[in-house]
């Protein structure tokens, strides 16, 4: 099976489109949480949202909107479509209001989605990772995946040893092709593939 990486900076080369450069202040440090698979759950207040800057030029609305913080931010019909691709993943997908540079409402039907966790998919011999010398990982040069570790992985995951980064499986990967949705950029991934 093939897999990508999903981008949340979107297509940097489209200037019509609408891109995030301001993480929501009422979220605080659960922010972090957004962007590392950790839980935000009863944290999440009530009423969260996220301007769009003046310094922008693009307004376009897209189903991935761009952003610098890492979260991933989809329109309604692609969460719907995620969740129906990840049954029995973990997975938060949190509703906030998009406002204008003005602090009008744009749109109420965008999503934070956060796929909590990571799986232990990298094969560590064929990547090439560096090391802290207390064992934590501060840099992937070549990431290559291990087939056999992700057989059960849900079609939308994080990797343990990279956390921030978003892995659509192929058939995930097909659903966004097949519906259109904009601002769509993946990456594939290698995969280590056995000799026979």
């Amino acid at each position: 099976m093939r897999f990508f990486e999903l981008e949340t900076l979107g297509d940097l080369n489209n200037a019509e489109l609408l891109f995030l450069d301001q993480e929501p202040e009422v979220l605080g440090l659960d922010g972090y949480c957004l962007a590392a698979g950790e839980p935000v759950g009863d944290s999440y207040p009530a009423e969260v949202k996220l301007q769009s800057s003046e310094d922008r030029t693009g307004i376009q609305l897209s189903s991935v909107l761009g952003n610098n913080f890492n979260y991933l931010i989809v329109s309604g019909a692609m969460k719907d479509v995620i969740a129906e691709h990840c049954p029995k993943a973990s997975l938060e997908c949190l509703p906030f209001a998009l406002l204008d540079p003005r602090g009008r409402v744009r749109s109420q039907d965008y999503f934070f989605v956060n796929p909590l966790g990571g799986i232990d998919g990298v094969d560590a011999k064929a990547s090439d990772i560096k090391y802290h010398r207390s064992g934590a990982i501060v840099g992937i040069r070549k990431l290559v995946l291990e087939p056999e570790k992700l057989r059960d992985a849900p079609a939308l995951f994080r990797l343990q040893q990279d956390p921030q980064l978003y892995v659509v499986n192929e058939p995930l990967a097909k659903a966004f092709q097949e519906r259109r949705f904009t601002n769509v950029v993946l990456r594939e991934l290698t995969v280590f593939a056995a000799k026979p």
